[in-house]
């Protein structure tokens, strides 16, 4: 369903931290994960971030002076980028021993039911007892107005152009089934501005999130239907002069308890 060799490339790429829009973005999502993981900045605690995508969260608990270490997993042993506790990725998470962290978090991890289900259960064998986990994934109606322009441009031809969001109702279901107490799963809504049509899709790129299906249409548009998307793109999304989109994320967490 997933092409491993993209989710890698967009890694790098979100790796690189070279858009300021995007760095700002993980900034605020990583403020409101402490919040949300009840994380007390005076007690040491070990945090595993699953298929990282940057480094900004690790650093945004140093800024804050939080006691933590943290370490990141990912698919490639060769993209360490000098960091120290880095650990090469499975499902199983298979070469971490039992109840070593006190925190999960992943943010937009890209995971099919089945492998959802499995991450889950690794993430839950990790975590200490009274440890919690935070995933991040986009909402099925982010960006709505910017999906309805591409499905209307080219029709059938926009079938498969966007990853498609796990159900809000699945996700807790799964996460209380594999034994998680206090599951909730919230959602928060951002607005994102661009100046170009052109910004929305380095932003996309950076935060390293493009299309990842194994059966994207990988052809390339036609200039008419390009312009035809650029120009539609300004009429319809642009506010006070600029270009808007809503990104709606939701927020899955849970607690393990005996």
């Amino acid at each position: 369903m997933f092409d491993k060799k993209k989710i890698i490339l967009n890694s790098v790429r979100s790796f690189k931290k070279q858009n300021k829009k995007v760095n700002l973005f993980f900034s605020n999502l990583s403020e409101d994960a402490l919040q949300r993981l009840e994380i007390n900045k005076n007690n040491n605690c070990s945090i595993l971030e699953i298929l990282a995508k940057n480094s900004i969260f690790s650093e945004k608990l140093e800024e804050k002076k939080y006691k933590s270490e943290v370490s990141q997993t990912f698919f490639s042993n060769e993209f360490k980028f000098n960091k120290k506790k880095f650990i090469v990725y499975d499902n199983a998470l298979s070469t971490i021993e039992n109840e070593k962290f006190d925190y999960c978090i992943s943010f937009f991890p890209a995971f099919n039911k089945e492998e959802l289900t499995s991450v889950l259960q690794s993430t839950y064998r990790v975590l200490k007892y009274s440890g919690k986990f935070l995933f991040l994934f986009f909402a099925s109606d982010s960006c709505l107005k910017l999906k309805n322009i591409f499905y209307d441009i080219f029709k059938s031809a926009s079938h498969n152009m966007f990853v498609p969001s796990p159900d809000i109702l699945l996700l807790g279901n799964i996460t209380s089934t594999i034994g998680y107490k206090n599951v909730v799963v919230d959602k928060s809504n951002f607005i994102i501005t661009n100046s170009e049509p052109k910004d929305l899709w380095f932003f996309i790129r950076d935060l390293g999130v493009s299309n990842y299906l194994y059966n994207r249409n990988r052809k390339t548009i036609s200039k008419y239907n390009y312009n035809k998307l650029c120009e539609t793109i300004k009429l319809l999304l642009t506010e006070n002069g600029k270009i808007t989109n809503q990104i709606s994320i939701n927020y899955l967490i849970g607690t393990k308890k005996s």
